[in-house]
């Protein structure tokens, strides 16, 4: 019984080592691939989580009551608290129907940077948390949405507006990455806000 309680301690701790070495940008690839599994972990969801609170602040969960969301029941809130509508935070819901487990993800920033001519990029804050660029988000953008106006990757348009399709599983997102500049800004730019949803929750 030790043995099985160890085993589980010590995954949960190298999972939570493997998180903290990746950028935010790759954790935010790692949780559109974990919420679009065949069968979800969601111990490993909640463990990438609680890397993403800025100190001194701690992600907080509490049981959904309700859902916005016909046929779905809502299950757990992760959420970074705070005071003021500029403090950067996220919120993430927890869904079920059935045994199927759905996701929304939102994520309030303000990733500031630059860009010299050869393309090397300077954070405004380099300690900051989630600093990210449009192009480290952009690889999870698989399919562009169509507008009659034009494609979802438009580098004319401050918004990106995506579906990313799980490569196993096929289970779809819907997803949305909000800039100060238009997205193909070579200088300078500000990502703002990352909006991600399990595709059945759109319709």
């Amino acid at each position: 019984m030790y043995k099985k309680i160890f085993a589980i301690v010590a995954f949960f701790s190298l999972c939570t080592m493997n998180a903290q070495e990746m950028t935010f940008s790759q954790k935010v690839g790692k949780l559109m691939e974990l919420v679009t599994a065949e069968n979800v972990d969601n111990n490993q969801v909640r463990e990438i989580l609680k890397t993403l609170a800025i100190a001194p602040k701690e992600m907080k969960e509490g049981a959904m009551d309700y859902s916005i969301y016909d046929d779905f029941e809502g299950d757990t809130l992760y959420y970074i608290p705070y005071k003021t509508a500029d403090e950067p935070r996220y919120s993430v819901e927890k869904l079920k129907q059935g045994d199927k487990l759905f996701y929304t993800l939102q994520f309030l920033i303000s990733s500031e940077y630059t860009k010299d001519p050869l393309g090397k990029v300077t954070y405004k804050d380099k300690d900051y948390l989630y600093n990210t660029t449009i192009e480290d988000l952009m690889p999870y953008c698989t399919t562009p949405m169509s507008y009659k106006n034009g494609k979802g990757n438009n580098p004319e348009s401050p918004l990106l507006s995506c579906v990313y399709t799980n490569p196993n599983s096929k289970r779809k997102l819907m997803y949305w990455v909000v800039c100060e500049n238009k997205i193909g800004d070579k200088e300078k730019n500000r990502v703002k806000e990352i909006k991600i949803q399990s595709q059945e929750l759109w319709r």
